[in-house]
């Protein structure tokens, strides 16, 4: 563990008695003594340095102080959101995984027509909720990420435009991006990029890829094209290639120099 996730939002001073299942991780698994001091961050992106102040068999007691001040060089990047249509199996735990570690501050479930995973009722959807906040909030912990990943409920074409424009990246605003494997781009991923700096959004299609109207609809909606040569990747290779590719992008262009 490199950062220990906390409940909802804290403040310095406050002590906090544990649940059993975190406390028993930082007792029995890390076997951490009293007044073992560690990284914390809250669900509102609060760092703090943590002192382990009570044990007992079954809890732990935690005192929150200031966190020492260090560059924050994910401030630099614009904050990216992934929009990943419902891959099969377990490969969106993988991509979860993989979105926290690459400093993704949003990503957002979709179901389109050709996914071959399906989300049956609201019951079915709260499971998946909850088993996804889960995976993101351990991959917080174990990365030690700034960025707290937050993942969103399930959506559709239909609904995706005013959940993205709810997280902060409107259409009018942000740079939305569709991967797709047919060569539709009209620019390259550095001219989508050049200019100033705004939220990023990437949308990933299934294993089936999106269908004409689909694509089209999510063109109307402010997406442009995107598209990488070379081999049709894999939905859970896209996603991660897309946004690292992105991040490497904005992170140096500042250092751009024109060639003569």
């Amino acid at each position: 563990m490199r950062k220990l996730v906390l409940p909802g939002a804290r403040a310095e001073g406050e002590r906090i008695l544990l649940d059993a299942e975190t406390s028993r991780y930082l007792l029995k698994v890390l076997r951490m003594p009293r007044g073992e001091k560690f990284r914390a961050s809250d669900e509102a992106g609060s760092e703090f340095l943590c002192e382990l102040a009570g044990v007992s068999k079954r809890s732990a007691e935690l005192v929150l102080f200031a966190s020492p001040s260090e560059p924050d060089v994910q401030a630099m990047i614009p904050k990216i959101g992934l929009v990943q249509a419902l891959p099969k199996g377990p490969k969106m735990d993988l991509i979860l995984r993989q979105a926290v570690e690459a400093g993704v501050s949003a990503v957002f479930p979709l179901q389109t027509r050709n996914c071959v995973a399906r989300e049956k009722d609201e019951a079915d959807r709260s499971d998946k909720l909850e088993r996804r906040r889960k995976i993101v909030k351990e991959a917080l912990q174990q990365s030690g990420s700034k960025v707290m990943t937050k993942v969103l409920p399930l959506s559709t074409p239909e609904t995706l435009a005013s959940l993205l424009s709810q997280e902060g990246f409107p259409s009018g605003t942000s740079l939305n991006l569709i991967c797709h494997e047919l060569p539709l781009a009209g620019k390259s991923l550095h001219e989508y990029c050049a200019g100033e700096d705004r939220p990023i959004v990437l949308l990933v299609g299934p294993e089936g890829g999106f269908d004409p109207a689909e694509t089209q609809a999510f063109q109307d909606m402010g997406f442009q094209p995107l598209h990488f040569e070379g081999a049709i990747l894999r939905t859970e290779t896209a996603a991660i290639y897309a946004v690292a590719a992105v991040k490497t992008i904005v992170a140096e262009k500042r250092t751009w120099k024109l060639s003569i």
